[in-house]
């Protein structure tokens, strides 16, 4: 299963996480019985200070994730790497250069970001879903997107985007990751940014086009950038390509649009592949967890 990055990439219109403790004390004064009273404010007053300061890192969590999706533009690329625990891992510097193979073909940037964050029992880490306006200098409004990150704090208390490194994670760690992003709050996020998208294919559907021919391209300049700074990961890739298989197994990164434009030779029988793999994959096609099976013929 993906943590830092669920959905994998930024696609348009894809959706590629409270706990309460009441404490009630009470004590005995001198002659005056058992008095509960101020215990109890005591306890109200905690409780309100842990309200404020669990607000607080919410707060501090969205204008974290905000910053970083404002990074994600020609002239702060080069700042990304500040927000990510770990700027060596693999995951990162292929999402760099996609970045880059996306502004040469005339995306901008991203603009209306709104960031829904929950926190997980740990006190630590949070699911955050980010979602933004698409800029390009094909069209004069945005394109509605959502990507879905989990952020975390160092040793040094610093927040930070976490790398994809299931293994550093137990299990029910990563079933409460699951669980929040199932969650309520989390769905009605994804399910407005796709409404939103909808709306906006209907009033302008030359966007459908736009995003097939824009990814097909990204992901055409994006391979030729890995043969030129990952040579050995492009070559197994390739290698793994040319023997055709009935069965594909979920690697991270992978969306169903990649699997299919790499395995059945077009991005759109997308829907085709999830239908035909549906019990494996669940109710929500953007939701790949790594290591399951699909059926490719």
């Amino acid at each position: 299963m993906r943590v830092s990055d669920i959905r994998g990439k930024w696609l348009p219109g894809a959706a590629a996480l409270t706990l309460g403790v009441l404490l009630v004390l009470c004590g005995s004064f001198p002659g005056e019985g058992i008095v509960c009273e101020a215990k109890e404010a005591g306890a109200a007053a905690t409780a309100k200070q842990e309200n404020r300061t669990a607000a607080g890192d919410e707060e501090e969590v969205i204008a974290f994730v905000t910053a970083y999706r404002k990074a994600a533009s020609p002239e702060g690329l080069d700042t990304l790497a500040d927000y990510v625990d770990d700027p060596e891992d693999e995951d990162f510097q292929e999402d760099l250069l996609r970045n880059q193979a996306m502004f040469k073909l005339g995306i901008v940037g991203w603009e209306n970001i709104r960031v829904v964050a929950c926190p997980m029992s740990d006190g630590n880490h949070w699911v955050a879903s980010v979602s933004a306006d698409l800029l390009t200098e094909n069209f004069d409004f945005g394109i509605p997107g959502l990507r879905v990150v989990l952020v975390g704090r160092n040793e040094k208390g610093e927040l930070k985007i976490m790398s994809d490194n299931t293994s550093e994670h137990s299990d029910t760690f990563l079933a409460e990751v699951r669980e929040l992003y199932l969650s309520d709050e989390m769905q009605e996020h994804s399910i407005e940014i796709a409404a939103a998208y909808n709306e906006l294919l209907v009033e302008h559907p030359e966007v459908i086009e736009w995003a097939e021919s824009t990814n097909m391209a990204v992901e055409a300049e994006l391979g030729k950038m890995l043969e030129e700074r990952l040579p050995a990961k492009t070559d197994a890739k390739e290698k793994n390509t040319d023997t055709k298989k009935d069965t594909y197994t979920v690697q991270k990164g992978d969306c169903l649009w990649n699997i299919a434009q790499e395995h059945l030779g077009d991005g759109m029988l997308w829907s085709s592949l999830y239908e035909q793999n549906k019990t494996v994959i669940g109710e929500n096609p953007d939701l790949l967890y790594v290591g399951i099976t699909l059926q490719l013929n």
